[in-house]
This record gives structure tokens, C-alpha cells and sequence, in this order.
């Protein structure tokens, strides 16, 4: 099933819906995702130190938004940030293909 569709049952049928809905479906992520993924990366790669849990890392990554610290600010926007990136290099990689006449 195409994406547009999935957006359309929804009932996101504009583009400004669909781009407001995407945002918000991103930040999400940034918010509720990237924190687990973070820590079980973490976790795997380097192995577990003492008092590492899930809420814990919920807990500095808020503080951090609080105080104004960019790592949290580059994790909650970061998935925001790869689809903009993502969509600016398929708008570049449209614009640069052969000119049809």
C-alpha cells in the first residue's frame, strides 16, 4: 500500500495536512522512539553500566530539553530532520535527472 493512501484514510488529504501529519507522526518518534533506540544501541555496543535503564535515559533526555543541551535537542528533531533532508534530496535529484522537451 502506497504511503499517500495510508494518508488519505486518514483523512489527510492536502498537502498541508499531509506535511502537518508527517511532521507530527516525526516528532513523535523524536520523543517516544529514539530514546529506547538510543539505549538498546547503547546498551549492545558498550554494554550496560550502573543505573542504566529506559527511564532513566527519558529522564536526562527532558532535562536536557529543559536546559537548552543540543544532543537532546538533535534527538527529539532528528527524525524531523532526516525525512526534510530526505525529501530536499529527492526534490535535488528530480530537478538534476534529463530535461524531457
Amino acid at each position: 500500500m502506497r504511503f499517500k493512501t495510508i494518508l488519505e484514510r486518514l483523512g489527510l488529504v492536502s498537502l498541508w495536512a499531509q506535511e502537518l501529519g508527517l511532521a507530527a507522526l516525526a516528532l513523535a518518534a523524536g520523543f517516544g522512539i529514539m530514546p529506547v533506540l538510543i539505549f538498546f544501541a547503547g546498551s549492545w555496543a558498550l554494554g550496560r553500566y550502573e543505573g542504566a535503564s529506559v527511564p532513566r535515559i527519558y529522564e536526562s533526555l527532558y532535562q536536557g530539553l529543559r536546559f537548552g543541551s543540543v544532543a537532546s535537542w538533535i534527538v527529539v528533531l532528528g527524525p524531523y530532520g532526516l525525512y526534510l533532508l530526505f525529501k530536499a534530496l529527492r526534490l535535488w535529484w528530480r530537478a538534476s535527472g534529463p530535461a524531457t522537451t
